[in-house]
């Protein structure tokens, strides 16, 4: 039975899901219902989870409910990203929902389910409780993804998503199934003493096997080369607020998870991984490149963004699999990363979800055109994220690339570092490109947008430009989430 403690320890994760009921509930019993006051009761929600999660950021590492979870500064960290997402995604939602006369009480819900599970899957600290966590995670997006039941390209979304996803799904039950066969236990400790010491013949087999199958699951949540190929598809059809939510809060949950795997169970001790991960790493960072510089929508373009900047993150994956991982100070970076790549992606679709009209987005570069004139906060705020996304200095993802790219070079994967460098010289182009239609093109097409919206763009503008002039206090919160693991 659990105990009190358990609960307190998992008290956001809790509060998300009972606020999700509470929305469902009263979609199903108010009529009609204020599709403004789920707005306001979700953004409450999710601030409460957020304040949960940074009380508890202040106290030592636990494991709760049997060592299922393991609440430390790690998980913790990702659990108040995630979560930091999800409020500036729904920021907008309210007024971007009526813009697509899609006014459903159960998209709250839904969010909050999601987010639930991206919390528990950064906690998670045996492999079950990941694949739990993370189809509580996933079944929510797929529905999110498909929400707009009229728009063909919605359902499709939906269904290549929930296609895919269902197959990575069943691939990291198949390697958590060869895990166990191997290690004898689903728990990543476990699973990290069985590769400390020296096995041979069959067990090593199951777990070789088992670990690559893992991998490839993450790969495909992540959407890392070559398990990439749905992002761009699902990112163009799902409504705005949810490719943010999938930009920032999935992938951030998804290597909070992954990286738990590799620092804390195969880590340093399995060098058979690394050279998978140098790989997956390089070529997501060329293939992502290279693949937005020929698009014209702008959801598609930063779907191939995402794609590179999981390379980036990968990067520091690779840079702990083959050596000692606390040895390596740049190692931080992963989380300084995620926090940054959130607040840039609530910043570009903030200011995307504005060009909504008439029930459809219109997200081609044509519509930024003339942006700068009539809109110069907006445009403002869309260049910032661009610029940050570029790792253009002074910006939060100019730092988060140096230490991203140091980690890699201090694990000795100069080699990696050079793609990396190569492969984000030639994103600038694209990058800049929607700058050049909002100041240099002639453009009438108006747009409005909400308080609340103009308010989250404005704190992710704010968080990027002053977190990337003065970067310590972020770094160091990073660094000791990062150690927390690591004990």
């Amino acid at each position: 039975m659990p105990t009190l403690n358990d609960l307190w320890l998992a008290s956001p994760a809790l509060l998300l899901f009972f606020g999700g009921l509470a929305v469902m509930l009263g979609e199903a019993i108010l009529r009609p219902a204020s599709k403004s006051g789920f707005w306001a009761l979700s953004l409450a929600t999710l601030a409460g989870a957020g304040l949960l999660s940074v009380v508890l950021f202040g106290s030592n590492a636990q494991d709760a409910f049997g060592g299922m979870i393991r609440v430390d500064k790690f998980g913790l960290f990702v659990q108040i990203t995630c979560i930091v997402g999800a409020m500036l995604a729904v920021a907008f939602s309210n007024d971007y929902l009526e813009r697509l006369n899609l006014r459903v009480g159960e998209y709250y819900a839904l969010v909050l389910f999601g987010v639930c599970g991206m919390g528990l899957m950064a906690l998670a600290n045996d492999l079950m409780m990941v694949f739990v966590s993370l189809e509580v995670m996933s079944i929510s997006m797929y529905i999110l993804c498909a929400l707009k039941r009229a728009d063909p390209a919605s359902v499709e979304s939906g269904f290549k998503y929930f296609i895919l996803g269902a197959f990575s799904s069943g691939l990291m039950l198949y390697g958590i199934s060869f895990l166990y066969g191997g290690a004898g236990s689903t728990s990543l400790p476990a699973i990290g003493a069985f590769f400390m010491g020296q096995h041979h013949g069959t067990q090593a087999a199951l777990v070789a096997i088992g670990g690559a199958l893992l991998i490839v699951g993450f790969g495909f949540k992540v959407a890392s080369v070559p398990f990439h190929m749905w992002a761009p598809d699902v990112y163009q059809g799902a409504p705005i607020t949810v490719t943010a939510l999938m930009a920032g809060g999935v992938k951030a949950a998804s290597f909070g998870a992954f990286a738990r795997f590799v620092y804390g169970a195969i880590g340093a001790h399995s060098a058979g991984f690394e050279g998978a991960l140098w790989w997956m790493a390089a070529s997501t960072m060329v293939v992502g490149n290279l693949g937005a510089l020929a698009q014209r929508d702008l959801k598609r373009m930063f779907a191939y963004s995402s794609i590179a900047h999981a390379g980036y993150l990968l990067m520091a994956l690779a840079a702990a699999s083959g050596g000692e991982a606390r040895a390596n100070g740049a190692l931080a970076s992963l989380l300084f990363y995620l926090a940054a790549y959130t607040f840039m992606n609530a910043a570009a679709f903030t200011v995307l979800a504005v060009f909504t009209r008439e029930g459809e987005d219109h997200t081609d570069l044509d519509s930024l055109a003339g942006l700068g004139k009539r809109q110069p906060m907006l445009a403002a705020g869309l260049s910032l994220a661009l610029l940050s996304m570029a790792g253009i200095p002074p910006t939060m993802g100019f730092i988060g690339k140096f230490y991203l790219f140091s980690a890699a070079i201090q694990s000795g994967n100069v080699g990696l570092a050079i793609i990396g460098a190569l492969a984000a010289a030639s994103g600038v182009y694209y990058y800049l490109r929607p700058m050049v239609w909002m100041y240099m093109k002639e453009g009438d097409v108006e747009v409005r947008t909400s308080p609340a919206a103009l308010a989250g763009l404005g704190l992710s503008g704010f968080v990027l430009l002053v977190f990337g002039v003065v970067p310590g206090p972020i770094l160091e919160l990073a660094q000791r989430s990062l150690e927390s693991l690591f004990s």
